[in-house]
């Protein structure tokens, strides 16, 4: 009998190696081997290696050791490594449903009797039992691979939240380099500013010495003391600005508000992109792993709810000795033993199944359709910053040339100025047009290290020679 009970259980544990279900596939997306906006579709770059400390290309200390403090305590980064934490024991949970669950237990048991026809002054009678035993809690056996998919499901999960915690020190090591850029930027701008706000007091202070000396109108000198003004208050605009920004980098870094001493921006570096970058990259962006590992969950959660059409079995077991000594409970104790097989079939579930299987289908569908938009998103997004990247590396070259004309322009113009061969309102148009061209400069610098910061972003960190 005994025998004939094992091998029933060992056949159910064999049958228990199929699985219900639909297999994973990964869709198909049409994705062309190269970016439209790259330079060639011939590469030499190892496909699939991302450069972890891609910030470093800007050759730039300070701004690698920001990005390495915030990466440690930036509060979002935190968030979510609790919550791939929380998916882990969620994982082990679930995978621990593979094995039986044993527990093990002992007790003593005292029991008094009086007998009511015995003398008064006898002793009443005491009973004692031992006892020690394994139990097996309910075990679902896998007939049909249910517990399996609900691990896979589990596992999918996990890593879908590790690759968002992958994308989170993304945004946020590029959140933080495009901080540092503009907050150098600011910088620069604040200096020319104050360049321009000493330039413009000269003026009106030659303008001042010729309206009194009557070389020149009032008017002249009051629009030259506007213009001064003017000046001023553009400086504290840019000021507050500065402040602005660098709360935001202190929010990146968990810090609470301080000055934070960055880099001039004409002295960080530009880093190459090189030519022909394939589209295979993109497979390494997180929030596209991310996307993937969420559709192999739905997938495997279509497996589980159909799983529910067919009957489940599970097991309980008892194995115990029992005496009434302790020394005799594990030497010569009374043996006790229970298995206690359940069978579960549905009946009539008045369509309850059939919706489910509906529901779990469509988050399918859905998942496909996000995973899809996700790699097309991925690809657009890289198109459109190496686009941006090549444009303003062009941008830099021309405002640059014109910053450095104006400047001269600008110089000779003063020095005409003061003897009297250049009127006011041509000096002023050469010095808004000299401060609109240095801006301008400034500011192709500043746009030229964000997009090649978004291109590293886009990438998923960026590429490696």
């Amino acid at each position: 009998m005994k025998i004939n009970t094992y091998l029933s259980l060992a056949s159910l544990l064999f049958v228990s190696g199929c699985t219900i279900g639909p297999d994973y596939v990964k869709p198909a997306s049409s994705v062309p081997d190269a970016f439209h906006n790259s330079d060639s579709t011939q590469n030499d770059l190892q496909k699939g290696i991302i450069d972890k400390n891609w910030w470093e290309s800007f050759h730039d200390p300070v701004l690698t050791q920001l990005v390495s403090k915030a990466l440690i305590s930036n509060y979002d980064i935190a968030i979510s490594q609790a919550q791939m934490d929380a998916y882990l024991g969620q994982f082990d949970q679930t995978e621990s449903y593979l094995y039986p669950h044993i527990n093990g237990s002992m007790s003593f048991d005292q029991k008094t009797t009086q007998n009511p026809m015995a003398n008064r002054f006898q002793q009443d009678g005491t009973f004692s039992t031992y006892a020690a035993s394994l139990s097996m809690a309910s075990y679902e056996i896998d007939l049909y691979g249910k517990v399996k998919r609900t691990t896979d499901a589990a596992r999918s999960q996990l890593l879908a939240s590790e690759y968002n915690r992958r994308s989170v020190q993304l945004t946020v090591s590029a959140s933080v380099c495009a901080s540092y850029v503009r907050l150098s930027s600011l910088n620069d701008q604040i200096r020319l500013a104050q360049e321009n706000i000493s330039a413009s007091e000269e003026i009106e202070k030659n303008t001042r010495l010729k309206y009194k000396l009557g070389a020149s109108s009032e008017t002249e000198w009051l629009s030259v003391s506007a213009q001064l003004e003017a000046s001023r208050s553009t400086l504290s605009q840019l000021q507050a600005a500065r402040t602005a920004e660098e709360t935001t980098l202190n929010t990146l870094l968990g810090e609470n508000n301080k000055n934070i001493a960055v880099s001039r921006i004409e002295f960080i570096n530009v880093p190459n992109v090189p030519a022909g970058l394939p589209s295979q990259l993109l497979t390494r962006r997180p929030d596209v792993a991310a996307a993937e590992q969420n559709l192999i969950s739905a997938n495997a959660k279509i497996g589980i709810t159909k799983a529910a059409y067919f009957p489940t079995l599970s097991l309980t077991a008892m194995l115990g000795v029992q005496s009434d000594t302790l020394s005799k409970v594990f030497s010569d104790p009374t043996r006790l033993w229970q298995v206690t097989p359940v069978a579960s079939i549905p009946i009539f579930t008045a369509g309850l199944i059939d919706a489910q299987m509906r529901i779990a289908r469509a988050d399918y569908n859905q998942s496909v359709a996000l995973y899809q938009k996700t790699v097309l998103t991925a690809l657009n997004d890289t198109d459109n910053a190496l686009a941006q990247n090549t444009r303003s590396k062009e941008q830099v070259i021309f405002n640059q040339k014109r910053a450095d004309a104006l400047k001269k322009a600008f110089e000779q113009a003063q020095l005409r100025y003061k003897v009297g061969t250049y009127s006011y309102t041509d000096l002023l148009l050469v010095q808004q047009n000299w401060i609109t061209a240095q801006q301008q400069a400034i500011i192709s610098k500043q746009n030229v290290l964000t997009t090649t910061i978004s291109l590293y972003k886009a990438l998923g960190g960026g590429w490696e020679n």
